[in-house]
């Protein structure tokens, strides 16, 4: 499996015939009315918590709750008949599937699994013996962790005030607006009519990256084998085109850009809210990675105004810079 909407679509499958042992009827019929075919329903998200209660019920007393808990999806996922590992691997999913927030229409979820987990959970414990099964079973200390998930909401929710903005002052661009249009995506000298052009053109895509930003579901996620791999250690978020839902897959730098102060306040809250802004561009915008910020993003001879038009860090720098979001010593560093 590659991306989560496998993960998704795999558990809608399995759903759609009662599998899992008896004592766990009603829980299995949930989960199939939470888990819609264009997304999870906010309103049946309570089946989750009853999941997770029911695995800490069967560990209550027990000398090793992991262990316990194992034993239950084990059991649930009726060990010894054909296709427990797939049923193990629902049970595992859904465990660390979570609704961080709900606002209006809008809802937030964030699949947190095992930091032990170096696959999806159905690639993890495919052709898995029962005793193998259950060992896997036990890893639980998530990736992302309570904390980390309530920081991607928040910046969902300011990289949604900020298009939200940035796509009011597009529609009427006043000489501020322009200013900044130039800033971002013109080399000097450019005429009024290419900036006036420019602005069309973010204006219909900020529109775009709004209207996702404020979307029914939006779902940020670990991809484990990617993060297992080393080699996007120094990625802050993807997203990719096989997702049908709006999907933000997070990496470790993203993580510490999101570290709390001793005061509990996130002070590159910013920075993520950036981040999002910039990966969202990539899937409605289809913007690229031609350059990033340490390359400097001025537009000029080698990197001309249609290169920028294209480059996602700059639709994203320009977002912060139009809500007053950057320091000019940022801006200067970014440009340079």
């Amino acid at each position: 499996m590659n991306v989560f909407t496998d993960v998704y679509n795999k558990s809608v499958d399995l759903l759609k015939s009662p599998t899992l042992d008896d004592s766990w009827k009603t829980i299995e019929a949930n989960l199939k009315t939470l888990l819609e075919a264009d997304g999870p329903n906010a309103g049946k998200a309570k089946v989750l918590d009853d999941l997770r209660d029911q695995l800490k019920k069967a560990s209550k007393g027990k000398a090793v709750a992991k262990t316990a808990m194992a034993e239950e999806i084990a059991k649930a996922s009726k060990t010894g008949t054909a296709g427990y590992q797939d049923r193990a691997a629902l049970i595992k999913t859904m465990q660390h599937f979570h609704m961080v927030e709900k606002k209006g229409d809008q809802s937030i979820w964030v699949v947190d699994p095992p930091k032990a987990f170096v696959t999806w959970p159905y690639d993890q414990l495919a052709g898995k013996s029962e005793a193998d099964l259950k060992a896997e079973l036990q890893s639980d200390t998530e990736v992302f962790g309570k904390g980390n998930r309530k920081m991607m909401s928040d910046s969902l929710q300011l990289a949604r005030k900020w298009s939200a903005d940035v796509q009011i002052k597009l529609g009427s661009p006043n000489a501020k607006t322009l200013e900044k249009i130039k800033r971002w995506f013109h080399a000097e000298g450019a005429s009024a009519d290419e900036v006036a052009a420019t602005a069309k053109t973010l204006a219909d895509g900020f529109k775009k990256i709004h209207a996702s930003c404020n979307s029914s579901r939006v779902i940020f996620s670990d991809r484990p084998h990617l993060r297992a791999s080393g080699e996007w250690d120094n990625v802050y978020a993807s997203v990719n085109e096989a997702d049908a839902m709006p999907v933000i897959y997070i990496f470790q730098v993203f993580l510490t850009a999101g570290k709390r102060n001793a005061l509990g306040s996130i002070p590159k809250l910013w920075l993520c809210a950036l981040t999002v802004v910039h990966e969202l561009s990539h899937k409605l915008v289809k913007t690229d990675d031609i350059r990033y910020d340490d390359d400097g993003l001025k537009p000029g001879d080698s990197f001309s105004a249609e290169q920028a038009l294209k480059n996602a860090d700059s639709w994203a720098y320009f977002a912060a810079d139009m809500v007053g979001a950057l320091t000019k010593g940022t801006i200067t560093k970014v440009l340079t």
